[in-house]
């Protein structure tokens, strides 16, 4: 059977990743494809790559930021290098060192390399899950692997079969988790993990992990030791034959990386901005950010068809996906890619340095009792205080109460995100919560406290959301995105450090960032939190053109409907859910779109 129309079809499918080249290599018992964008040596790092004895071919999607330093260390080894070229770096590294590459390597990354002589293939994807990387076996045994599912589907190999337990988490969470598909026969290959193939044998495993919490260190210490690793990151990852720019929200994360960006670039940085009408207006922050640096900023204020857009994120996504600030990264991306092939963002900053609003919550379990006479002590003073203090002792009394039940942080965190309820009556699955997906998610015994909650976002919301979103929003564009405060060095020292130095109840949200990095800052946006593209989902639901689809997606004869049998009976309740009808309506739509490609298991009622 001839592998080259799967093959070809699979390069197709990819081709808005890589729009500058493409190319494929037959060797015996395996067929390499690729799509580039060229970012290093655009004439030296044409891919697939073989390395000089033909033994060994690389198809790699990514950068590795300390190319160079792999090629001295190399070179001082005695092997000889013919391009300047990441790709050449990565495939003679693993050449030298095998598997134990991986350890050097400081980058995002997801790449496969066909060993000839031992007809085993040899896959990994970067520490935090930055880029994607996907695989599947087909009828016949044949191993498929690809940037995204889409490419997998366009093979032909496979039948894809919707899988239940993955759609009821997306409903818990707002999308697929990050250990995991849609699809019960194409399969995600986890952030930090390698794969190898052989003999028909296929075996998966960890190569990395981070710790939380494991050393003591002076605050000033800490502070001075954030201070160097990020500018170090920003510096490594600016290195490219082509322009680097930066997304610019006006936010803590991405003024830092602006500001570090500027003393290492001979023209202007090129930073971009995008108001969207009824969302959060973020362009006086990015402007004063701006005006600071001297950069050359791009902002656009942008209205939202709504309803288009959610047809397109159906088709960018492969798989449902409800958080609803992919419409406005999508379109970011789209405003980037016409000025430059790279920018710098600062995601991750939030994960690392504890920037999201739910932590707020956790840290006053911390700092709180259990006892009866607390909760109702700070009832009563939420009744009695003006509006301004009556949220804080609500907040209050919600954390005693927590305690009282004895909640395990990690699992309170899971209960106050995503869609929240209503969802079992949809699944309508007898003796089940839906929730058996979480279990795989429930951190070691070891980890304490907030921490509890941090392992939850950094090994499944950070990959399975945040990254998800960025790389499919901003590649179906042709525009790579690199994140400076995923650099492994930083990442590995924050983690570490103790939960009394990233969170500090009497203070904002991020304290260890704010102490290393306010001085970049511009006084209007010091005292910020975070606000991010929080779209108006409840408005955005009544419009004209988006209700008419949910009433589409949700009918009696709808793909929709068929996979969920409690879907009628809940009709009238769902109001009360926005965000749950959110992701209904982006699952109906997937649903639409691949009826025909995919077998959905239908639930008996």
């Amino acid at each position: 059977m001839s592998l080259e129309p799967a093959m070809a079809a699979m390069v197709t499918a990819l081709s808005h990743r890589g729009p500058d080249a493409d190319g494929q290599l037959r060797q015996r018992n395996c067929l390499l494809g690729h799509t580039r964008l060229q970012i290093i040596d655009p004439v030296g790092g044409v891919q697939p790559m073989e390395e000089p004895t033909d033994r060994l071919a690389i198809t790699f999607n990514g950068e590795i930021y300390n190319h160079r330093d792999i090629a001295r260390e190399l070179r001082s080894e005695g092997v000889s290098l013919r391009t300047t070229s990441d790709t050449e770096a990565l495939l003679l590294a693993y050449r030298q060192w095998g598997e134990d590459c991986l350890q050097k390597l400081n980058g995002q990354f997801a790449f496969a390399i066909w060993d000839q002589a031992e007809q085993s293939l040899f896959a990994a994807r970067d520490r935090m899950g930055e880029k994607p990387l996907f695989y599947a076996l087909a009828a016949n045994g044949q191993l498929i692997i690809a940037s995204e599912i889409k490419a997998i589907v366009a093979s032909g190999l496979i039948q894809p079969e919707v899988d239940p337990d993955a759609i009821a988490a997306y409903l818990h969470l707002n999308y697929v988790p990050a250990d995991r598909t849609i699809y019960s026969n194409v399969h995600v290959l986890p952030a930090a993990h390698q794969l190898r193939w052989r003999d028909g044998q296929l075996t998966v495993s960890r190569y990395w992990d981070f710790e939380l919490s494991t050393v003591s260190m002076d605050e000033q210490e800490a502070v001075q030791e954030v201070q160097r690793l990020i500018a170090q990151a920003v510096e490594r990852q600016m290195v490219a034959d082509t322009e680097v720019g930066a997304f610019l929200s006006g936010g803590l994360d991405s003024s830092t990386i602006v500001g570090l960006m500027t003393p290492h670039s001979e023209r202007r940085i090129k930073t971009f901005a995008v108001g969207f009408g009824d969302l959060i207006n973020e362009l006086p922050y990015a402007r004063d950010v701006a005006q600071t640096y001297q950069t050359e900023h791009h902002e656009l204020q942008m209205s939202i068809d709504v309803a288009e857009m959610l047809q397109v994120m159906a088709q960018v996504y492969d798989q449902p996906f409800g958080d609803s600030s992919n419409i406005p990264t999508y379109l970011i991306s789209q405003f980037a890619r016409r000025h430059c092939k790279v920018v710098l963002s600062g995601d991750g900053g939030d994960e690392l340095f504890g920037g999201y609003s739910w932590y707020r919550h956790l840290m006053l379990r911390q700092g709180v009792g259990d006892s009866l006479g607390q909760q109702v002590l700070y009832k009563a003073m939420a009744e009695l205080s003006m509006s301004g203090n009556k949220r804080t002792w609500r907040a209050r009394a919600t954390a005693v109460k927590a305690n009282r039940k004895g909640l395990d942080l990690w699992q309170d965190h899971l209960q106050r995100l995503g869609a929240g309820t209503g969802i079992d009556p949809l699944l309508n699955r007898p003796g089940s919560s839906g929730l058996s997906w979480a279990a795989n998610h429930r951190p070691v015994d070891d980890v304490r406290g907030i921490d509890r909650a941090v392992d939850f976002d950094l090994r499944c919301y950070l990959p399975g959301d945040i990254f998800t979103k960025v790389d499919r929003a901003a590649m179906a564009h042709g525009l790579e995105t690199r994140a400076p405060l995923m650099d492994v060095d930083l990442v590995q020292f924050v983690l570490r450090l103790p939960r009394s130095l990233r969170f500090q109840t009497t203070q904002s949200l991020k304290p260890l960032l704010r102490q290393s990095c306010q001085h970049l800052w511009p006084s209007s946006i010091v005292g910020r939190d975070k606000q991010g593209f929080g779209a108006p989902i409840r408005s955005w639901l009544q419009q004209p053109a988006v209700s008419q689809q949910f009433a589409a997606v949700c009918s009696s004869t709808s793909a929709l409907s068929t996979y969920l049998p409690g879907l009628q009976s809940q009709r009238e309740s769902l109001s009360r859910h926005p965000q749950l009808c959110w992701n209904l309506l982006c699952l109906g739509l997937w649903l639409e779109r691949i009826a025909s490609a995919a077998t959905i298991k239908k639930v008996a009622a």
